[in-house]
């Protein structure tokens, strides 16, 4: 069934998480509502979470595993568990399998599925000859430890490139562990064993440098298709006045950049930064104890409250220090009037224009972020005028309708190919 006056798709959203968190989420909820508005039926399938948004069909999501505790047990059987779903779930493909019996979708959606879900869906879905299409929101198809990040040493590290994942292992990229790293070197190789990217019929690449490395990597381009995410119309309408401080809003940890803003934020003692986001237990003490007098950290903010601490802004900084794909930091405090104080690195070069939209500094120089966050800090009148450019941005490139056309062209092109191969 195609999506145009022959009637509406039924669509099913695969994604790990289903509970405001990053940035998948944060689309996966957001893209359901819009495809919703447009008459169309979609479903979730997940893993269980005791702080998941209510769904009718959670009694088939798959159980909850919770992979940092298992680590900590460090046991024969705790590792078992961890082989034993991280590759291949057999538990997540019979539930998908009776979720695909209830709700008969006509096309998968795929968002963040690997170590919970894993790929054994897509060939459940490839079975019963329902088209598939992925939106990438990392590199675990190329970079078994998912953001060619080496996690110990915070070095940027393409050794695995075309398809050399035992490079992985040799480096422990992954925790610095030697066990976590072959884990997710085996995972590597059993997917590309398994021919995971030729089940799928389309990858959405929200940033041009996410599908360029893809195209590196040796992804068919025929395969790829550039699709930015997009930010609801609500997310436009929000004001509050200008109360001087800079904020972090986001996941709090290393990989993101969090230790060089504080130390940054220790340079700069006349600035004020404000922190909000998760925080995993490992790393609290450490971040708690870095803190300094300028920097507070304010919690786990969303919704209307996220929104109020992002608008009384004055930018956001993103400090990232890996390839980030397309944050959705930056678009949402786009959507504020705000402009951004990012690393020059991955996706987030595509955004934020030096001096136009925000400032670009160069990743984990702590001096050049200090720099910038005092200029910005001093200067409100360039950062209404470079958040006003931003915001105009934002809604010309990120509006939900150019995201719906783009993606609805791309279900029906999937879905006629579909077709054709069935016939």
């Amino acid at each position: 069934m195609l999506a145009d006056n022959r009637g509406a798709l039924r669509i099913l959203m695969v994604n790990t998480y289903h509970y405001y968190g990053g940035g998948d989420s944060t689309y996966t909820f957001a893209l359901a509502e819009l495809l919703r508005s447009k008459g169309h039926a979609v479903f979730f399938f997940a893993m269980q979470d005791p702080g998941n948004v209510p769904d009718p069909n959670a009694d088939l999501f798959v159980s909850h595993l919770d992979y940092r505790e298992m680590n900590r047990r460090r046991s024969p059987i705790a590792a078992s568990r961890v082989l034993g779903h991280a590759i291949y779930s057999i538990e997540a493909r019979q539930k998908f399998a009776r979720l695909l019996d209830r709700v008969q979708p006509d096309i998968v959606h795929l968002q963040s599925i690997h170590a919970h879900i894993t790929p054994s869906v897509i060939l459940e879905a490839k079975r019963r000859r329902i088209p598939v299409v992925w939106t990438l929101h990392d590199y675990k198809l190329i970079c078994p430890n998912s953001h060619f990040l080496i996690d110990q040493t915070g070095e940027i590290c393409e050794a695995c490139r075309v398809g050399r994942f035992w490079q992985a292992t040799v480096k422990r990229c992954k925790k610095g562990s030697l066990p976590a790293s072959a884990t997710a070197t085996l995972e590597a190789y059993v997917h590309q064993l398994i021919g995971v990217r030729g089940m799928v019929a389309a990858f959405l690449c929200p940033s041009a440098f996410l599908l360029s490395k893809f195209l590196e990597n040796g992804f068919d381009p025929q395969t790829l298709h550039r699709l930015p995410h997009f930010l609801p119309p609500a997310a436009f309408t929000h004001t509050a006045p200008d109360e001087g401080y800079l904020l972090f809003f986001g996941r709090l940890e290393p990989m993101k950049g969090v230790f060089q803003l504080l130390e940054a934020c220790r340079k700069a003692p006349q600035i004020h930064v404000r922190l909000a986001g998760r925080i995993g237990q490992i790393d609290t003490v450490m971040i708690q104890s870095q803190l300094s007098g300028n920097a507070d950290y304010v919690g786990v903010r969303t919704g209307d409250d996220l929104w109020a601490l992002v608008g009384r802004s004055r930018a956001a900084v993103v400090p990232s220090i890996w390839y980030e794909n397309q944050p959705f930091s930056i678009l949402e405090a786009f959507a504020n009037g705000k402009p951004v104080i990012a690393s020059s690195i991955g996706g987030m070069q595509e955004l934020v224009k030096d001096h136009e939209t925000g400032l670009l500094v160069e990743p984990g120089n702590v001096d050049q972020l200090a720099r910038a966050m005092v200029w910005m800090s001093e200067r409100p009148d360039a950062a209404r005028r470079m958040g006003e450019a931003a915001r105009a941005y934002a809604q010309d490139v990120h509006s939900a309708e150019k995201h719906y056309e783009s993606l609805i062209s791309i279900y029906q092109s999937v879905l006629r190919d579909h077709q054709k191969d069935a016939s």
